[in-house]
């Protein structure tokens, strides 16, 4: 009969740090946070060897008193939560408590700290699980952790790590999600004695400036409003300007960077009439919602929340991008000029939520200045039952009835003809050009409309695609451009240099964050070369595992829609014999940027619109 055993700390220990510690970049996130809630004004940050060589993290904050430093090791010490109602209100990031002695069961852990009215520092390690003791150590105001050699006591942890290089981007990446998710916080991210990253703790309009550039703020909306009880504050991309990845979304709840579907679809769905294929919008949102009604602890690593209400998340989202866009009276409310945006948290209570409600019914006034964190009080706990059950009658009128619009437009365009890849049994015959922008042709029982701008498009497309393919003549250019990039795209360049060298892109790196391109493609040397590798790193995520560019052809689609025949002319018979025998080739074509070029109707279609059959 088996035995059963009670398990020994330094085993237990491993088992929690395999759901606390996944990689260098779940460190640093759990290392950076706990400063946060430390109260740091001032964070400095730095790795080698991708994190798994080093990770130090040096703040500012209130520090830990030498008499707690060993239980700051222990499984589930926390300075975050002292009762169990503690658990239904957390604002703090680090406060699960088991983070130190996970991190320290797997590396070789330092504490150096000091709280301000503690005469002198201390210090304690901790190596592979075994507590050292606490000694004196200099050190000013805050504290120093410091992790060394991360799973070098479990070898087979550390055999599922990526590389060096590709650890060290996915922890730059963690480390851009906690400087946009703290805007009032000075950071400095160094990697291997190298700066990447040095933000001012002066808003999230400066931090998004020193992570993605001062374009990105010229091509955004600032908004900042209330509605439905849940604040929202921060960027949203203008109808032009989009990525091909979703590299560039960022979600903050309470301060706390989330993935959630729900916010991320009804973002989508606001920017879905303005996208064309394969791009997304760009956004940095804060948004402050009642603890009461959003739980951080349905996943591991808190990288996603649940909400109460999931309509009412998703129709709030949805109605303040959709106004700013669609340009509508509401929007002069929601977008401000004023970016001076320090992202103190707004204290949400019962009265911002019922105050949507008040309109419909004036008893609901009398629910304000109740406080949600106050779970002895039983009115309070009433009034938001109270406010939950008018939140499923009263929101259809202002919430659901702009979700059944979305979808009621789903099932419009469900509904429309469907595009389908067909082939002709004979040639096509033309008939005639309606409205200056349609040519009609017809084949056996078959009618076709082609667009005779997305027609001209794809083939002039074709036909750089096939130039390009074929000519590997290359042009220097008088002048060489310089590309200015940051960390994270520096990195992916030279992981691709050699790529796009073999497209024919003459380029080397210059000084940090800085390329030279100094000859191109002849079919290519028209281009915009800052466009085009602003395609090219918008494409990043894509690319790593393609080693085609694919923004070359975004180029060429670009180019082909500036050459092509437009809307509104009248073409010629040659013209239009060059355009029959391109789409007797193939019916199914769609022009680059993935519309249609031909629509059939079949004679049944026609016969039952005049009544000829039923």
């Amino acid at each position: 009969m088996t035995k059963i055993n009670v398990l020994d700390s330094k085993i237990y220990n491993r088992i929690a740090a395999g759901e606390v510690v996944e990689r260098p970049s779940s460190v640093l996130k759990e290392l950076v946070e706990n400063s946060i809630d430390a109260g740091a004004s001032v964070i400095n940050v730095s790795i080698l060897g991708g994190g798994k060589t080093n990770i130090t993290v040096e703040d500012n904050g209130v520090g830990v008193y030498e008499d707690d430093l060993r239980k700051a090791l222990l499984p589930h010490a926390t300075s975050k939560i002292s009762k169990v109602e503690d658990l239904d209100s957390i604002l703090t990031l680090g406060f699960r408590g088991e983070a130190l002695a996970s991190i320290g069961a797997v590396s070789k852990l330092s504490i150096i700290s000091k709280p301000k009215d503690q005469p002198f520092g201390a210090k304690i390690s901790c190596d592979g699980g075994i507590i050292g003791e606490i000694s004196p150590a200099p050190i000013e105001e805050g504290t120093i952790i410091t992790v060394d050699n991360l799973f070098f006591n479990t070898p087979v942890r550390e055999r599922f790590l990526k590389s060096e290089k590709s650890e060290e981007t996915e922890t730059s990446e963690m480390m851009l999600k906690l400087i946009l998710s703290n805007p009032n916080v000075a950071f400095k991210y160094v990697v291997n004695d190298k700066t990447v990253y040095q933000t001012f703790g002066d808003g999230l309009e400066s931090a998004i400036i020193c992570v993605y550039g001062a374009k990105i703020i010229d091509n955004c909306y600032f908004v900042d409003t209330i509605k439905n009880g849940i604040a929202v504050k921060g960027y949203i991309s203008r109808h032009n300007f989009t990525k091909s990845n979703r590299n560039g979304q960022s979600i903050f709840i309470n301060g706390r960077y989330v993935q959630n579907t729900t916010i991320s679809s009804a973002i989508m769905n606001a920017y879905s009439a303005y996208l064309m294929k394969r791009q997304y919008p760009f956004y940095v949102l804060h948004l402050t919602i009642p603890t009461e009604i959003v739980d951080v602890n349905v996943h591991p690593n808190k990288t996603d929340v649940r909400f109460s209400n999931n309509q009412v998340i998703y129709g709030t989202l949805y109605s303040i991008c959709s106004k700013v866009l669609d340009g509508t009276s509401e929007a002069l409310e929601i977008i401000k000029n004023d970016q001076n945006n320090n992202l103190s948290n707004y204290q949400l209570k019962p009265s911002d939520l019922s105050s949507v409600y008040v309109r419909h019914n004036n008893n609901y006034s009398s629910l304000k200045g109740l406080s949600f964190s106050d779970h002895t009080n039983q009115n309070a706990k009433n009034g938001f039952d109270k406010i939950e059950k008018k939140m499923s009658e009263d929101f259809s009128e202002d919430i659901f009835a702009e979700n059944k619009a979305y979808l009621k437009s789903l099932e419009k365009k469900k509904q429309e003809v469907t595009v389908q890849t067909f082939e002709v049994k004979e040639e096509l015959k033309y008939v005639g050009q309606v409205l200056n922008t349609y040519l009609i042709f017809e084949s056996g029982e078959n009618v076709y409309i082609a667009d005779q701008h997305a027609a001209h498009e794809r083939m002039i497309y074709d036909e750089l695609l096939n130039l390009f393919n074929e000519n590997g003549v290359t042009q220097d250019l008088l002048l060489p451009y310089v590309i200015d990039v940051n960390h994270i795209e520096e990195e992916f360049v030279l992981s691709k240099i050699d790529d796009i060298k073999a497209i024919g892109i003459g380029i080397e790196k210059i000084s940090d964050g800085k390329f030279s391109v100094y000859s191109l493609p002849v079919v290519l040397c028209d281009i915009n070369v800052q466009a085009f590798f602003d395609d090219v790193l918008n494409d990043m995520e894509s690319l790593k595992t393609n080693n085609v560019p694919e923004a070359v052809k975004e180029s060429f689609a670009r180019k082909a829609c500036r050459a092509a025949i437009k809307a509104g002319y009248s073409l010629n018979e040659q013209e239009i014999k060059v355009l029959t025998q391109k789409l007797n080739e193939n019916l199914g074509l769609k022009c680059p940027h993935g519309r249609p070029v031909v629509v059939k109707i079949t004679r049944n279609e026609i016969d039952k619109w005049f009544k000829r059959i039923l």
